[in-house]
Formats: C-alpha cells, sequence, structure tokens
C-alpha cells in the first residue's frame, strides 16, 4: 500500500507541475516527434508475467536477468525460468551488475546492497538513498531522486566506491528518475517524470546539464532508460504504457511500443539484451511482466560497450 500511495502522490503532483509549467510545455511542442510508424513495426513479446510489481532490471551476461520487485529480487533465465533471489527486501529499486557483485538499491530504508551472486553472501555497506542505479567506468554509483521520495535530497547522487562517501546533490537535475551512460562515456543522460524531459549530464560538469528531448503529449510520465551504442535512446513512458526512442542529437521522437499496460502498471525500465544472435529491448512493467521488444530489420541495437 505504502507503494501506490507514493505513486498516488506522485502522479497528482505531477500533474500539478504539468498545469504549472506552461512554458516548458509550450517549448515542447516545438521538439521534433516523428510519426508513429517512424520507429518500424517492433515485434512485442512476453518473456516472463504474474511476477510482484517490477521496478527495474539488469542483464546477467549470459541472456538472463535480474529484476527488482515489490519485496524480490528475481532472476530470469535465458530461458524465460523465474527464481526468487531474495525475498523480504524493503522495495528493491535500481540494480547493477559488476562481474559477479550485484548492488541494488532498496528504497524505502535508503540501503545500497551488495549481493555476491557467486556464493550468496549479501551486505549492505551503506546508506545511499535514490531509486534509478548506475554504475560508472570508475566504479563510482549514481543514483536518482524524483523528488516523491520524502527526504531532502534531489536530482542526482553520486556513490565514491574508493572511500564509500556520497555526495548528496552531485547534480542538481530539478528532478530525476531514469539513467544511461553515454557512448563515448562523458555524460549520463536522465529524464524528468514531471515535464517529460530528457536531460543530459556532462560528468566533468554535472550542474550544467542540458535538455536533449522531450517525450511528446502532457503527461507521458517517462520512467527508466537505456542507450544503444550509435546514440539513440529508448525511454520508457510509465503512465502512457509506451516505449520511445529519442534521438538526443535531435530530438526526433518515434514510438516503439505502446499499449503495454498504462497507469500504474505502465513499463518501468528498459534494458538492451540479447535475441539469439541479435539483440532487442527488454522491458518491465508495474504489472509484474517482462517483455521483450523485438526490432524490425535493419535497426542495431547494440549496447554500450557491445
Amino acid at each position: 500500500m505504502k507503494t501506490l500511495s507514493n505513486r498516488t502522490r506522485t502522479l497528482l503532483a505531477a500533474f500539478a507541475i504539468a498545469a504549472g509549467t506552461t512554458g516548458v510545455a509550450t517549448s515542447a511542442q516545438a521538439t521534433p516527434s516523428l510519426s508513429p510508424t517512424a520507429c518500424g513495426n517492433w515485434q512485442v513479446e512476453t518473456v516472463a508475467h504474474g511476477l510482484e510489481q517490477l521496478e527495474n532490471l539488469e542483464p546477467d551476461g549470459v541472456g538472463g536477468f535480474y529484476l527488482s520487485g515489490d519485496s524480490k529480487v528475481y532472476h530470469v533465465d535465458s530461458a524465460g525460468q523465474v527464481r526468487t533471489v531474495l525475498d523480504d527486501m524493503r522495495a528493491p529499486g535500481g540494480l547493477q551488475l559488476d562481474g559477479s557483485s550485484l548492488f541494488f538499491l532498496t528504497r524505502q530504508d535508503g540501503k545500497l546492497w551488495h549481493l555476491d551472486t557467486a556464493t550468496g553472501q549479501l551486505t549492505s555497506p551503506t546508506s545511499f538513498e535514490g531509486n534509478g542505479l548506475l554504475r560508472l567506468p570508475d566504479g563510482d554509483l549514481l543514483t536518482t531522486w524524483v523528488g516523491t521520495e520524502g527526504g531532502p535530497s534531489r536530482g542526482l547522487s553520486r556513490y565514491f566506491h574508493e572511500s564509500g562517501e556520497v555526495t548528496k546533490n552531485w547534480s542538481m537535475v530539478p528532478r530525476s528518475e531514469g539513467l544511461a551512460l553515454s557512448p563515448d562515456h562523458l555524460a549520463v543522460y536522465t529524464d524528468d517524470l514531471f515535464t517529460g524531459q530528457i536531460l543530459r549530464v556532462p560528468l566533468d560538469s554535472p550542474n550544467e546539464w542540458t535538455v536533449v528531448g522531450r517525450l511528446p503529449g502532457l503527461l507521458p510520465g517517462p520512467d527508466d532508460l537505456t542507450v544503444s551504442q550509435d546514440g539513440m535512446l529508448y525511454v520508457t513512458a510509465h503512465i502512457e504504457g509506451a516505449v520511445y526512442r529519442v534521438d538526443p542529437k535531435t530530438g526526433a521522437t518515434c514510438v516503439v511500443a505502446s499499449g503495454l499496460s498504462g497507469g500504474w502498471t505502465g513499463p518501468s525500465s528498459v534494458r538492451i539484451g540479447p535475441n539469439g544472435d541479435d539483440w532487442a529491448l527488454y522491458v518491465t512493467a508495474f504489472d509484474g511482466t517482462l517483455r521483450r521488444l523485438v526490432p524490425p530489420v535493419g535497426v542495431d541495437l547494440s549496447p554500450v560497450g557491445g
């Protein structure tokens, strides 16, 4: 019930902010928006269903994924078989895998956890409040704070892995949901649930962020996002129930898939993962389903570093 209550407050706040940011909405009308068919015909497949509300996912490197639910961390293998890795956790959020080390956040108690997936050993190294999670090339971690979780933090915070110290408000973006590393490793992308804006944050000057695009519509509700090696962003629109492709160079958008269960049950996170000898998008949703979005011929979904 606590999760639903927070999401209710989030939506009400989002409508209030959207209604009060006429200038933002007006300027965003000039953002290029391609036709609904510009992304081509993507095939939507169900990989797993009937799980808890799914918040995030992380590829395991061998064709499967780790998923975070209301209180569980799941593993789904390449054949779609699901097992519960951890239970009775306090609202797991963002996940990041480094070798056999799975890092994840719990949103209700503001903890950063480390699970050794080879031994099953679980430790909680530090307090680190947030939702989304991204491991940088130097090993540091970033988290997002959309502004509805309570507490004083906002924007992006950074965990320095060598010292164990946390810098809150490392980047003072107004609000933030998802996180993705740019192909050149010089910046991260995040998004604003309330305004629909997509932001680029330089790693060497994190407060000089810029708006590179915006999802169309009054309140699409962008959540998590990922980026392919060619620089295209793929963004979940939680409230609308869609996944968009966004070109950060031009701001142009098109719909990859729609009708993926909207409102409170819409898509929450997206990652690139293997699909046979090629690549596909994998999308979690609050309806407890993991879906695979298979691109049309000619779409290069090679992941960053892949």
